[in-house]
């Protein structure tokens, strides 16, 4: 699997997709929304929780992954989003058009959170 939906911070032009831009075949961001919800999680960073079953969707992007690199690219987001202490996970997800895709899920409650249509924040 060589795509990584993005749907908040890692997103060309966000604040971290500087991290993301070298990893990325430049050719390959195609709107791919995921069944799911998207949370405000007050942090600075939004977070989703994937749901087949529901009708609604977190907007995002599949973007290409270099194949060559990345395992490294991965590692390195893990480590980025906290999947060591838990704070997501990296999950196999598919999109509403059928890519298959990396994608950060939060692990925890989001019951204190505001549910999102997008995240609009840089």
């Amino acid at each position: 699997m060589s795509l990584l939906f993005v749907y908040g911070t890692l997103m060309p032009g966000r604040v971290r997709w500087p991290l993301l831009e070298p990893w990325t075949v430049l050719v390959h961001h195609v709107r791919a929304p995921v069944n799911g919800h998207l949370f405000d999680t007050g942090f600075g960073w939004p977070a989703a929780l994937f749901d087949t079953e529901t009708p609604n969707t977190v907007p995002g992007l599949a973007i290409g992954l270099r194949p060559s690199t990345e395992t490294e690219c991965l590692a390195l987001l893990d480590e980025v989003e906290g999947v060591a202490v838990g704070v997501f996970d990296r999950v196999a997800i598919t999109t509403t058009g059928g890519d298959r895709c990396w994608a950060y899920e939060w692990l925890d409650p989001t019951r204190d959170f505001l549910e999102i249509d997008s995240w609009d924040r840089p």
